[in-house]
């Protein structure tokens, strides 16, 4: 029997959701106390505006990704909400730049840079102009089975370029944006993502060489086949672009597609053609023309696009209309 898809469960929230004047104590309670288990207020950048968007999603094995577009902002992970227990190992980015404040440091987090912090010590996060900012959660428990003699509670800021890190909060992304793979598949996914994680940890752990097991394979081949169907228009997507993207070697990504009797290249024309047969069909796309259609499925010339479209679907392109 096939597994059936798993819903991920995905909480959008946002501070026009609520009453002015009870935007701020809203946000702290739900997504301060209940997601980041931190106070959370508007900092003084903000100059009274107070804008915050966010989409929350659990990946399963007790893993959270977070999103969120905001205004100015100051989190603090207080003594007395550390009375919870939780020891969550975060991946923490902003793309204008963070601070990470504890009680005998403070470390600037640049655009590009990783923060590694853990809920097991109080620290500050501070978002001096704003986001977007994303955050991956983690249980310790999680990341210690795979990085012997990990801290208690680690405290980094790794540069851009670091091994794993920046792969692990893409892979959270794919994910989360993708609530349709089998429940086993979606355990095997968040395990490696955990994995890349652990990479970015130990550095003697690369992509590719953390611990694995063939039954990996599938999750990587649907996250890999979700990033093209999200590029398809684009005629950059290539087998080595994908693999750079993934980490992966070009020839780690034609052994993916190879085990399941296909390669790379053949995948690729087939999800564009099948788009473009989606958009030629579809009345609602008539006003598009041919050489519109072909485009936007990555077909640079019109010639290759009608040649391929006969071969796949027995009829040129304008015969569906």
């Amino acid at each position: 029997m096939t597994a059936s898809p798993v819903a991920l469960r995905s909480t959008l929230l946002a501070s026009s959701d609520f009453a002015a004047h009870d935007r701020v104590a809203a946000l702290r309670e739900f997504f301060g106390r209940e997601v980041m288990r931190a106070d959370f207020w508007s900092h003084d950048n903000a100059g009274g505006k107070f804008d915050f968007r966010t989409r929350i999603t659990s990946l399963g094995l007790d893993t959270v990704h977070v999103y969120a577009h905001h205004t100015p902002t100051h989190l603090w992970r207080s003594p007395a909400l550390m009375q919870d227990g939780c020891d969550d190992v975060l991946l923490y980015a902003c793309s204008s730049g963070l601070v990470l404040r504890t009680q005998s440091h403070e470390m600037a987090v640049p655009a590009g840079s990783i923060a590694v912090v853990s809920k097991a010590r109080e620290y500050q996060g501070i978002t001096p102009k704003g986001g977007p900012s994303v955050c991956l959660q983690v249980p310790r428990r999680h990341i210690a089975r795979l990085v012997p003699g990990l801290e208690e509670a680690p405290l980094r800021v790794l540069l851009p370029g670091a091994p794993g890190a920046a792969l692990a909060l893409a892979y959270a992304e794919l994910l989360s944006a993708n609530p349709a793979l089998p429940a086993p598949q979606q355990v095997l996914a968040t395990t490696h993502l955990h994995e890349l994680m652990a990479s970015a940890l130990a550095p003697a752990l690369r992509p590719g060489t953390a611990p694995q097991h063939e039954s990996h394979a599938p999750s990587r081949l649907a996250l890999i086949r979700y990033d093209m169907q999200t590029r398809l228009g684009q005629s950059s997507l290539t087998l080595e672009a994908i693999a750079r993207r993934h980490r992966l070697t070009p020839r780690q990504v034609q052994r993916l597609f190879a085990a399941e009797g296909t390669c790379f290249s053949d995948e690729l024309r087939t999800a564009r053609l099948d788009r473009a047969h989606a958009l030629l069909t579809d009345p609602a796309k008539r006003h598009l023309r041919m050489i519109d259609i072909a485009l936007d499925c990555g077909f640079a010339e019109a010639s290759t696009f009608n040649r391929a479209f006969r071969r796949r679907f027995g009829a040129a392109p304008s015969e569906l209309r």
